[in-house]
C-alpha cells in the first residue's frame, strides 16, 4: 500500500493496516524487535499513521453526517425497508 493509495481501501483493511502499524512500532520502542529502518523510514511510518487516522476519522464524520442529513440509519441499527 502506498501513500497516494490509501483512499482506496475500505475501513476494515485501514484499521488492520493501522493496528499492525502501531504494534510494530511500540515493538521498536520498548526493544523488542531490532530497527533495521532509517530515521527517514521510520518517520515516513509515523506520517503515514497519522495518514490513515485522519482518513479514517474524515470517513466517520462523513458516515455521521449523512445520517444526519438523510436521516439514513447507521451501521448495525440499520433496518430493512418493508
Amino acid at each position: 500500500m502506498r501513500h497516494s493509495e490509501i483512499h482506496k481501501f475500505c475501513d476494515a483493511t485501514l484499521n488492520r493496516v493501522l493496528e499492525g502499524l502501531k504494534s510494530y512500532n511500540n515493538d521498536v520502542k520498548y526493544g523488542y524487535v531490532q530497527k533495521d529502518l532509517t530515521k527517514d523510514e521510520t518517520e515516513y511510518l509515523k506520517l503515514f499513521e497519522e495518514e490513515i487516522e485522519e482518513r479514517l476519522k474524515h470517513r466517520r464524520q462523513m458516515r455521521r453526517w449523512e445520517m444526519f442529513v438523510n436521516g439514513r440509519p447507521l451501521g448495525s441499527r440499520r433496518e430493512r425497508p418493508e
